[in-house]
């Protein structure tokens, strides 16, 4: 039986995919869906209450979405999802005439959010990574575009069209930032070996200005470059945000250059932060194919912590699907900030907002819930080569689509990149001018 304000959606099978969509959707809309399979469900004498069908035929009364198949499906392969665009608006697997909406909304959303292509063959880059060119998002210009948002907008007007007694949710726009912490200092806190090597290594190739900055620093002429924590929490309060931080505790080497772990300035550095923050754990680059040296890393974290901790964001953005979120879930982790390119920015899962993961080979949802991020400073500064100006414009663009949709904008940063030395000299202004952005008429 219907009760009030329960959606019936009437599938031609409940799947698990079909089943995962709409708690994604009610989750996001606030709308009551109970899934009905065609069989069940007498067309002839419709319940009184509001209906979406969800197949390849229309039902009179009905909300008819076109079902393109991939959600009564089990298993990988190779998908046409067939890309358009329909007044400037993209959108993915189409709908014959007739249907209240141009497109499969609900393998659509599926496709994107599971990462489907990214379990399909393809060419990683030197890190193993899927690459953002190999997107179909990168591929017909839609990356940039918080789309599931934009559909799900898309999809409450019509709905409400047909149904003027249907209320949603109140969504608000959201914004997080993050920062991912490589290294605390760029010269203190070292070690003997490690801070003579440096030394050597800066008189026979770095340019005497940062040799003499490394001399102040190490004298206490002047504060570490990298040390810019004061900064990171004078913008907070100005500003009113937090920030939620992630710790690198690998051990050094290779790609993990990062600190001693077990100085009391560290110590003290993790203290200091997570008073009235939030910290998450890096995992080294070493431990991204190693399962036991992310036992270690996770052991090692929980310990400084004093506690154990549930969020995490890979280092390096090293992902591979399944398998990574499958060794985080096996930790414990409940939350992960991994969902971006580091060579593109823009919406990876083609949503701005957090949503759950499912496990495409098990074919279920699990409980980990996956954060997207939109913008990071290197992938600006390093990948995309942009000057301070055009790197604000950028993410200014990115905003505006995220509050528009009123989403949830995550921001990626490190504390070197508000060093203002070297190649990061004037992006303490596009970080504040960014929150000044996120904060103007939210």
């Amino acid at each position: 039986m219907q009760i009030p304000g329960e959606i019936l959606l009437v599938c031609p099978v409940i799947t698990n995919r079909i089943a995962y969509i709409s708690r994604f959707i009610t989750h996001r809309t606030g709308i009551s869906i109970k899934l009905v399979s065609a069989g069940e469900f007498n067309t002839d004498q419709p319940d009184t209450g509001s209906v979406i069908h969800y197949g390849r035929e229309i039902i009179p009364m009905a909300f008819n979405i076109f079902s393109s198949g991939l959600l009564s499906e089990t298993g990988i392969r190779k998908q046409d999802p067939g890309f358009f665009r329909q007044n400037r608006q993209a959108f993915l697997y189409p709908a014959p005439d007739g249907f209240d909406l141009p497109f499969d909304i609900l393998s659509a959303c599926f496709f994107l959010l599971t990462r489907y292509e990214e379990y399909l063959p393809f060419a990683p880059d030197r890190h193993g990574r899927f690459e953002a060119y190999q997107s179909l998002a990168w591929q017909q210009g839609f990356l940039e575009e918080p789309v599931i948002d934009q559909w799900l907008e898309l999809f409450k007007s019509a709905l409400q069209l047909k149904f003027p007694e249907i209320r949603f949710s109140a969504q608000r726009f959201k914004y997080i930032s993050t920062f991912d912490i490589d290294n605390p200092w760029a010269y203190l806190h070292k070690g003997l070996v490690r801070t003579t090597g440096g030394i050597l290594k800066a008189l026979l190739v770095s340019p005497k200005n940062d040799l003499r900055l490394r001399f102040e620093v190490l004298t206490g002429m002047k504060p570490d470059p990298y040390d810019t924590f004061k900064f990171i929490e004078r913008m907070e309060e100005k500003y009113h945000f937090s920030s939620l931080f992630f710790l690198l505790c690998g051990n050094y080497g290779g790609y993990d250059t990062n600190y001693a772990l077990n100085t009391a300035s560290f110590q003290k550095l993790v203290g200091h932060l997570g008073r009235h923050r939030s910290l998450g754990i890096h995992p080294s680059y070493r431990s991204y194919q190693n399962n036991d040296l992310l036992q270690v890393e996770y052991k090692r974290f929980s310990g400084l912590l004093g506690h154990k901790t549930h969020i995490s964001r890979q280092h390096f953005l090293l992902l591979t699907l399944p398998h990574t979120y499958r060794k985080l879930i096996s930790l414990g982790i409940l939350e992960d900030y991994s969902m971006g390119y580091a060579s593109s920015v823009g919406f990876r899962a083609g949503t701005s907002s957090p949503f759950k993961f499912y496990d495409l080979k098990d074919e279920s949802e699990t409980e980990l819930d996956i954060f997207p991020f939109a913008v990071m400073d290197v992938t600006l500064q390093q990948y995309l080569s942009l000057s301070p100006h055009q790197a604000l414009e950028v993410i200014t663009r990115i905003l505006d689509k995220v509050k528009a949709v009123r989403g949830t904008f995550t921001s990626l940063w490190h504390n070197e990149s508000l060093s203002e030395t070297g190649m990061w000299q004037g992006w303490r202004q596009v970080f504040e001018g960014m929150v000044k952005e996120v904060m103007s008429n939210e």
